[in-house]
Formats: structure tokens, C-alpha cells, sequence
């Protein structure tokens, strides 16, 4: 490889990335007792910030470790759904809790050995362990895991160099009081959707997903007329592809690199979490080629139904999206007893096998039938 050094060279597993998804992966192995190391490019965990900081309940609820209550800020307990000149809200307590996400990645990657301000490079298969390729030297490991990210270079090892598709985000953080403090704001614009999340009394982060997040974050401030100061701003990318290999012999990808997104809200943590309890099983049960197949068992569906009604919502027409809309608003109790911050297929099942539809949804149905019929 023409490295100058080695470096590390004796580590039995090695993570790429230290961002949440790595961090949590790293303590489930090392409550394990493996030998590991990460290395991360940028010089502290948690900035820059990459993320909403919107986070379900069941990250806390569920999380095989304890993570820490002092990362959140304000407690989220509905939403309110805008599309044109219409408005619906929609409620259920405790929904999700906005967070301080450096407070939050800094508790998962507390302890853990972290080499920081280190690039990964390449990766090379020799004599039966892996050499990693940094701007700081070779590294040797057994296990090699890439956590970096949307653009993920340990996954070109992986799947190859498959075409990666995402979508760029952008957030400000302002200094403007929220309509509401314990609820967030959507606006749907297709084929995307702005949001004002509720920080505090005082701070909103709006923010947008889109192919030019900037131009169209700074259009919608300004048109919602929110005159606060811009105190910081974020951006980040969202893979929205569908990988079915996650692992080739002992390289693995989880969380973004991995494409561990919900299609339809975009957020990565709960996904990244999940995926990474099932490979930290893997790794201690030493059944390395069933990684692919337990996160697709679990979580296949959770990727697959958003994806295919996020395609079919991109290619309808405006008078159909505003029938989905009123449908929807006059389905708020099925939508809040059903509907799951983290799992979204299974409320979009309950609203499409509805005997109460209406016969003006039978078209819109009719598609989303056919292309579940032409991807299956």
C-alpha cells in the first residue's frame, strides 16, 4: 500500500466511524470483552453535527446501555401536518424527545478506544487478517466494521462501486419562539418535507431534506417569515438506497454505510442502532454470515413497504396527494393508535386495508398494489 507506518497493528476488530452507530456497536462488543479500536476523522465525537437531534422514545427505552437523560432538551408529544393552506395535528405523548446530539454521541462513545483526526484510506486482505489504510499509517485487524456514514468508502469493499443515492439535508438552529413547544411542525412539499422542531421557549431548528437544501431552507424561512437569528447551521446526507449484502467475509457496514434509514422520515439512529445489535450478536455468536440475513428478517419490511410508498408519493399527482391528505386527517385516531415513531410499515398497511376508503382512494390504491406486485 506504500504506507509510511504501522499502526495499532494488533486490534481484533476494528470500527470505522465513531458517530452513534459506532459508538453503540463498540460498547456491546467491549461489554463482551473484545478487543477493539475506532478511528474517526474528524478530532471529538459529535461535531460536526450531522442530524435533526429528533430521536424516538424507544432509542431510550430500548438501548442495550444506558443513554444518558442529559442529552435531551424538550420532549415531543404530537405533530402538526401542514399541506397547503391545510393543517392537522396529531398527538401522542412522549413521542420523541429533541436532543443536544454532541451531549448525545459523546455518552455512547464514553470510554471507548478512539483514535481520532485518522482518515480512512483503503482496505487490503493479506495472510488472513485485514490491513487498513490510514493518513496516519496501517492498521492491522481480524474484523473490520465500517460505521462512516452515507459515504461510506469501507463499503465499496463490500458491494462494490454500486451507485449510492441520497439526499442532501440542511438545519438551521434560530433564535425564534415555536408555535408550539412540545409539538413539530412538518410542511410537505413534494417530493419533500420542511420541519420546525421545538428546542426550547426561545430555539427552533428548521430544517429540509432536499436536492438543493440551502436555496430551498432559505426560501421557506423566509416565506414562513421567521425573522430569528440563524445561531448555528448543519448539514448531513441521507442514503437512501437498499443493500442486500451487508457484509463480505469479515467486513461488515451498519447504520448509514448500511443505508439503515427509514425512507420516508430519513432519521438513522433508531435503524443503526437495531442493525448494530444484530451484528454484535453475530460477531459474539461467531456466525458471521448471518448478518444479512437477521437484519433483513427483522427490518426488511421496515425498509422495504416505506420505500416503495415514498417512490409512489414522489410520482402522484398533486389532487391525488391532497386526497391522501384529507384521508388521512379524517383517519387521526387510527394514525395515533397505530402509528409508531421508529416502524412506519405497519401503519400503512392498517390505513390501505381500511373497508371504509373511500372509492376516490381506489385509483391511488390500485398503484401502490401494482408496484408492490412488480417488486416482489
Amino acid at each position: 500500500m506504500g504506507i509510511r507506518k504501522k499502526i495499532k497493528s494488533n486490534n481484533k476488530i476494528v470500527i470505522v466511524g465513531a458517530g452513534p452507530t459506532g459508538c453503540y456497536l463498540g460498547q456491546l462488543l467491549k461489554g463482551k470483552g473484545f478487543d477493539l479500536l475506532l478511528i474517526e476523522e474528524h478530532k471529538e465525537i459529535g461535531r460536526p453535527v450531522h442530524c435533526a437531534g429528533l430521536i424516538g422514545e424507544k432509542v431510550f427505552k430500548e438501548a442495550k446501555i444506558l443513554v444518558s437523560p442529559k442529552c435531551i432538551l424538550n420532549t415531543i408529544n404530537g405533530a402538526i401536518l401542514h399541506l397547503g393552506e391545510e393543517a392537522f395535528t396529531l398527538r401522542k405523548d412522549n413521542v420523541a424527545y429533541v436532543v443536544d446530539r454532541e451531549v448525545f454521541d459523546k455518552s455512547l462513545g464514553k470510554d471507548l478506544n478512539i483514535l481520532f483526526e485518522t482518515k480512512f484510506i483503503g482496505l487490503e486482505k493479506e495472510n488472513g487478517r485485514y490491513v487498513i489504510e490510514t493518513d496516519k499509517g496501517e492498521i492491522s485487524a481480524d474484523i473490520v466494521i465500517g460505521a462512516d456514514g452515507a459515504n461510506s468508502m469501507v463499503r465499496e469493499f463490500v458491494v462494490g462501486k454500486s451507485q449510492s443515492f441520497q439526499l442532501k439535508g440542511v438545519q438551521f438552529r434560530m433564535a425564534h419562539k415555536p408555535n408550539q413547544k412540545d409539538l413539530v411542525e412538518v410542511y410537505i412539499k413534494r417530493p419533500y418535507f420542511y420541519w420546525i422542531i421545538p428546542e426550547s421557549e426561545q430555539v427552533i431548528r428548521v430544517g429540509v431534506i432536499s436536492q438543493n437544501p440551502y436555496q430551498d431552507l432559505l426560501s421557506f424561512v423566509k416565506k414562513q417569515k421567521i425573522n430569528g437569528e440563524i445561531i448555528e447551521k448543519f448539514a448531513g446526507a441521507v442514503p437512501l438506497n437498499y443493500y442486500k449484502a451487508l457484509s463480505r467475509e469479515k467486513v461488515f457496514l451498519v447504520g448509514d454505510s448500511a443505508a439503515q434509514t427509514k425512507p420516508l422520515t430519513y432519521g438513522g439512529i433508531y435503524m443503526g442502532m437495531r442493525g448494530a445489535e444484530i451484528l454484535a450478536e453475530c460477531i459474539i455468536e461467531k456466525k458471521f454470515s448471518n448478518y444479512s440475513s437477521l437484519w433483513m428478517q427483522k427490518f426488511g419490511r421496515e425498509l422495504k413497504v416505506p420505500l416503495k410508498a415514498r417512490r409512489i408519493f414522489q410520482e402522484l399527482s398533486d389532487k391525488d396527494v391532497k386526497r391522501i391528505f384529507s384521508f388521512a386527517r379524517k383517519n387521526i385516531p387510527v394514525i395515533e393508535r397505530k402509528g409508531d415513531f421508529e416502524h412506519h410499515s405497519a401503519l400503512i398497511w392498517e390505513l390501505l386495508r381500511n373497508p371504509d376508503n373511500p372509492r376516490e382512494l381506489t385509483a391511488i390504491l390500485f398503484k401502490i398494489l401494482k408496484a408492490n406486485l412488480r417488486s416482489n
